[in-house]
């Protein structure tokens, strides 16, 4: 089985964890000691006999069978089946580690699930909130609407401290995952203490959708809507329809379309929601493209636009607010509406992600995700991020390039800190000239000077906002 995915790390979150059962694992690593006082040297029975087969003719994967083979049959410690499956993990881990491709990976079985639950399928069974980590104590840092822990009472915040009557103060968060986790429909018994006070629950755990879009009519005024999308999974096009419907139903004129820190996902939906707002054949030089794969023999074969099922029936005035966390399928979605000019980028250079990952199942239920392609935007150029000596990301370089950028504001705390996000303030002021008469030309002339720094301390000075 396999699967293409955008999306730039198999864990973008370390400390936050659905409960649906996801935290990621780390690769322990020992160091040789080189001080040792007494050792022994054995060969293989086929080293001996055809020393000279051992020394030419072994491939990797007997290399591997070999020395899995001698370890379980001398190391003096006991190497069973649940062991050497778990050798086995870490050294595909240790192995991919030295590409020092940050996008590639393994995931054991368990972890890939999870991995299909939180970011391709977009649903998973349990209470419904997201964790975090705070040593000793695990946390609920969020919880999602409409889920089986809202209907009992519990909120963000809430320190949790026994789970079916088991102290779980202490305990890894993966851990704690696991005791609450389980199928829809069965009873988990949770205490969690609020202030001074300590307070039980017993909650139905449920199939969960933890929403990936939120929606809102930004500016009544104008009918400037807004709609955040959080990643690209599979319920991704369900909810814009249901967002496109909502706010068209109260005179739409606008759209500000939000895709800061939208770490990607499914390849297929970046293509369709890309697909949603670009006209088919407007650009005859593009063929279509919404975007361009680059085999790792060069091949190359463009995905083109597609005929969605949407309700976004007429299109209005469009503004793509992007940072450098919008990632992967973020900037294939902004790459090509900007590319058609079907829209005006706003905000920051995006993360500078080129490249296709492909899910390939193995037999056990783990997953290899190994990168197998690059991508370009319909005008074929590369967004991918450099690297220094160390394989470390250099910052500025790579991504797509916004029509007007705007840094945000030092001290700007997330959606709905309105009063310090200055780059939303400038899709606004934006619309509100397009609305108004201007030209794409003249409204984007005149939003670079009024905000567009020079610094990233010009960025907290405050800005007068007209058109209202």
């Amino acid at each position: 089985m396999k699967r293409e995915i955008v999306s730039p790390l198999v864990v973008s979150v370390v400390f936050l964890a659905l409960l649906a059962g996801f935290a990621s694992k780390s690769l322990s690593q020992s160091a040789l000691q080189p001080g040792f006082h007494s050792a022994r040297f054995l060969q293989s029975d086929d080293a001996t006999q055809n020393p000279q087969n051992a020394k030419n003719s072994a491939d990797a994967e007997a290399m591997y069978a070999e020395g899995l083979s001698l370890l379980r049959k001398y190391y003096y410690g006991n190497i069973g089946e649940n062991k050497t499956r778990q050798l086995t993990y870490d050294a595909i881990r240790g192995m991919l580690l030295t590409l020092h491709d940050p996008f590639t990976s393994f995931l054991d079985p368990d972890e890939w699930l999870q991995f299909q639950e939180t970011t391709t399928r977009g649903d998973f069974e349990g209470i419904g909130t997201m964790l975090r980590a705070d040593p000793p104590r695990v946390i609920v840092d969020e919880v999602i609407e409409g889920g089986p822990a809202e209907h009992v009472g519990m909120k963000a915040g809430d320190i949790i401290t026994r789970v079916n009557n088991t102290s779980v103060v202490g305990m890894d968060i993966n851990d704690v995952v696991k005791l609450i986790k389980g199928p829809a429909g069965t009873k988990v018994h949770i205490t969690v203490t609020r202030g001074n006070k300590t307070i039980e629950f017993t909650i139905t755990r449920a199939r969960v959708e933890p929403p990936v879009v939120k929606y809102w009519m930004e500016d009544p005024k104008y009918k400037i809507g807004h709609i955040y999308l959080s990643e690209f999974n599979e319920k991704s096009l369900e909810q814009l329809n249901k967002a496109f419907s909502a706010l068209q139903a109260q005179g739409m004129r606008a759209l500000v379309f939000d895709l800061r820190s939208d770490p990607g996902g499914l390849l297929e939906k970046a293509v369709e929601i890309a697909s949603i707002f670009i006209p088919k054949n407007s650009v005859p030089a593009l063929h279509n493209n919404v975007v361009i794969i680059h085999e790792g023999d060069g091949e190359e074969q463009g995905r083109k636009l597609e005929n969605v099922d949407t309700t976004y029936k007429h299109r209005v005035p469009l503004v793509v607010l992007v940072n450098d966390s919008s990632a992967s399928a973020s900037e294939i979605v902004t790459g090509a509406i900007k590319d058609y000019g079907a829209g005006t980028i706003i905000g920051q250079r995006t993360y500078g992600k080129g490249c296709v990952q492909t899910l390939f199942q193995l037999d056990d239920g783990s997953c290899l995700r190994l990168t197998t392609a690059l991508y370009y935007p319909p005008k074929h150029y590369d967004i991918n991020y450099q690297q220094d000596e160390n394989h470390n990301r250099i910052p500025g370089t790579g991504g797509i390039l916004p029509d007007i950028e705007v840094l945000p504001e030092p001290n700007w705390q997330g959606l709905n800190d309105k009063a310090h996000d200055r780059q939303l303030q400038a899709a606004l002021a934006f619309l509100r000239d397009r609305l108004n008469g201007m030209s794409i030309m003249q409204a984007t002339t005149a939003v670079k000077e009024a905000f567009s720094p020079k610094t990233t301390a010009d960025a907290a000075k405050p800005i007068a906002i007209g058109g209202k």
